[in-house]
């Protein structure tokens, strides 16, 4: 990861700050207007099937196939297309999915909502910095992508990462980084947001 260099890590933790951003202001935005619960149970609806029924290891399974797997297969499919930062709209929909379900939490369930909301942080936290590390990847595959088919209109060819490079260094970034945090946050969900809540009772 050393000859990766500090550009992936850098972008990975800026993207971070903004998605932190935008989640504390949708947080806000949901505790001054509410959220009308047709909006909480359409939100609820594409979260992962059966999670409520899953336990232990089969549930931290179901989170990474679906937080690990599933979801960044999408992203780098959106990242394929010659337009930059589609492959955010993930990114951004979890962020501010976390901010209304909090922000709903704390209406429906005042002496609860805020045992929730500090239970449930960690995990969201640590899951959100992985899908910036897997956008950081993708930043530069995009790129690398829209150089390429650009430069077949273009007389003065521009030049940087190739796309096979971009390729290599998201394969790492996803693997050595990204897959890791989102195991961890599969285990901080199983187990470390009980552990929190039980403690907070």
């Amino acid at each position: 990861m050393k000859n990766l260099g500090l550009s992936y890590i850098k972008r990975a933790f800026i993207i971070y700050g903004i998605m932190m951003l935008v989640a504390i202001l949708t947080f806000i935005i949901s505790l001054i207007f509410y959220p009308s619960e047709e909006l909480f149970k359409d939100i609820t609806s594409k979260l992962p099937p059966n999670s409520a029924e899953l336990k232990g290891l089969d549930k931290v399974w179901m989170y990474v196939v679906n937080n690990g797997f599933t979801v960044p297969l999408q992203m780098f499919i959106l990242s394929l297309i010659p337009i930059p930062f589609l492959y955010f709209l993930n990114v951004i929909s979890t962020t501010i999915i976390t901010g209304i379900i909090f922000g709903f939490a704390i209406h429906l369930l005042p002496d609860f909502g805020w045992i929730l909301v500090l239970s449930s942080t960690p995990h969201a936290m640590i899951e959100i910095l992985a899908f910036c590390f897997v956008a950081s990847g993708l930043f530069s595959l995009n790129r690398s992508i829209i150089r390429k088919v650009s430069n077949f209109i273009r007389k003065e060819k521009r030049y940087g990462l190739s796309i096979s490079e971009s390729m290599y260094n998201l394969i790492r970034v996803y693997v050595f980084i990204a897959l890791t945090l989102f195991i961890i946050a599969a285990f901080a969900e199983t187990y470390l947001t009980d552990f929190i809540e039980h403690l907070l009772k």
